[in-house]
């Protein structure tokens, strides 16, 4: 919800304009609608949503700071004082699905339209052999959960908590898919199509929702490479969002603790929402690193994280970890989208997380054969090709001797086998001398799709150009 509903009709009141909206902001922080710590907009970005000027915006917040309600410190913005700056520029709403969120176990809840499960449901459920007391108690309630299944967004803050970043149950927001998590977090914190950083390469799904959101976006180079780019960048560039995947990015790196620490502390110190990719942690050949916000204790470095990588594509769960202001705001956004992710896939998430170590140590296992493999095979059959063994993942980064990934997959396709050029993973089409490739398939379908790709590249080659050959 935007700041404007915490104001309501503020320009309705008596006095000089500026005078009117520092008594509703004034107002809406009283009543608690705009907690402490809550950074409040620009003046510019403020002045814009409320069709007025910029001046006016600004003594007002000269009021506020007068009253000691208001700390304003340069190149951090503005926050009401009394809490942590927490990068939640949007004042919290109630509303009917969600009205559970403010307080649920005190609400006797007479808003919702929906019925526990019928007996018919729960005779499924146990035929599929998830029946256990967690289990009946989510089926006898409506099933709307917006922020999340609790015992799931506890068992969540438990693992984040066994990582290294000490979480609890409130500061985790279960999505349905971590898709669904980058766009409630571009969408709060872009509100104006502010500027946003991205690594190059990236994954595809954060540049579909940037660019579905039109707003100006910049490559960094990627956080692996030990560089100090990103903070100098950041200052420059003055994004509303940050996006990073130092735990195995298309490259298949992880950031060293040393370096992890170095990052977090930096960004920690930047007026900007950071957002710490780690979805494919649970595939990291050795120790599980802790996110970023682990190494700084700051409320604008937050965790996506996903069950899909590790336990299955079709478990379209993920989660959001931050302060517990911002997840709730977060939680009224989704609540409007979809009401909540669906529970029973919650429940058996909440167990998948019980075995989550075994499942982990057999999917490393099973990694590294099919990398050994892997590589025996792309070493015989694309010699000419460079790749670096990854620290786990999924995936390879395979550097082509010449041309350019965008016509020779085109080339590919025409032989039988899909794989993603470079250019794709990249907001300005960067990287498009490599070819990202899945290595994680049974041998046998891995090997046939190499041969296939051999097979594209002998014609590409002799192809005499960069165009795609028509066959």
């Amino acid at each position: 919800m935007h700041i404007q509903d915490a104001l309501a009709d503020w320009s309705a009141r008596s006095g000089p304009l500026y005078a009117r909206l520092s008594a509703a902001l004034t107002a809406a922080i009283e009543r608690g609608d705009i907690p402490p710590g809550t950074v409040l907009p620009p003046e510019r970005s403020l002045a814009k949503r409320l069709a007025i000027g910029r001046s006016t915006v600004m003594h007002a917040y000269a009021r506020l700071r007068e009253a000691g309600v208001l700390e304003t410190r340069q190149g951090s913005g503005s926050w009401v004082t009394g809490g942590h700056r927490n990068g939640n520029a949007e004042a919290p709403r109630d509303s009917l699905p969600v009205a559970a969120l403010r307080n649920p176990a005190a609400l006797v809840d007479l808003a919702t339209a929906a019925l526990p499960a019928h007996r018919r449901l729960r005779d499924a459920v146990a035929a599929l052999g998830v029946a256990d007391p967690d289990t009946a108690a989510a089926l006898d309630t409506p099933g709307y959960h917006p922020a999340g299944l609790p015992a799931l967004r506890a068992a969540l803050a438990d693992r984040l908590t066994a990582q290294g970043l000490p979480t609890a149950a409130d500061q985790v927001l279960v999505t349905t898919g971590d898709q669904q998590g980058l766009s409630l977090l571009a969408g709060h914190a872009l509100p104006d199509r502010e500027p946003a950083i991205v690594e190059a390469p990236t994954s595809p799904g954060i540049l579909d929702v940037l660019h579905g959101l039109s707003v100006p976006l910049r490559g960094a180079p990627p956080v692996t490479a030990g560089g100090d780019e990103l903070p100098a960048l950041v200052d420059r560039i003055r994004p509303g969002l940050v996006y990073l995947v130092p735990t195995l990015s298309p490259l298949g790196r992880v950031l060293g603790a040393g370096d992890r620490k170095r990052l977090a502390t930096a960004l920690a110190e930047r007026d900007t929402l950071v957002v710490d990719d780690v979805s494919q942690a649970g595939l990291v050949f050795e120790q599980v690193p802790p996110p970023l916000a682990a190494y700084a204790e700051s409320d604008n470095l937050l965790t996506v994280g996903s069950l899909s990588k590790l336990h299955w594509g079709g478990l379209r769960l993920g989660w959001v970890r931050g302060p517990a202001p911002l997840v709730a705001a977060l939680a009224r956004a989704k609540a409007r989208a979809d009401l909540g992710t669906p529970v029973l896939d919650q429940v058996l998430a909440t167990r998948l997380l019980g075995v989550e170590d075994e499942v982990r140590a057999e999917r490393v296992a099973e990694l590294r054969d099919r990398l050994a493999h892997a590589g025996a095979t792309l070493t015989a059959l694309l010699p000419e090709f460079r790749w670096t063994p990854p620290e786990g993942g999924l995936s390879l980064w395979l550097q082509l001797p010449a041309g350019t990934a965008t016509a020779f997959s085109e080339v590919a396709t025409r032989f039988g086998v899909a794989v993603v050029p470079g250019g794709v993973l990249s907001p300005r089409g960067l990287s498009d001398d490599h070819v990202r490739i899945v290595y994680a398939r049974p041998p046998e379908v891995f090997d046939e799709g190499v041969h296939r790709l051999a097979a594209a590249w002998a014609r590409y080659r002799h192809s005499g150009d960069d165009q795609p050959v028509l066959l």
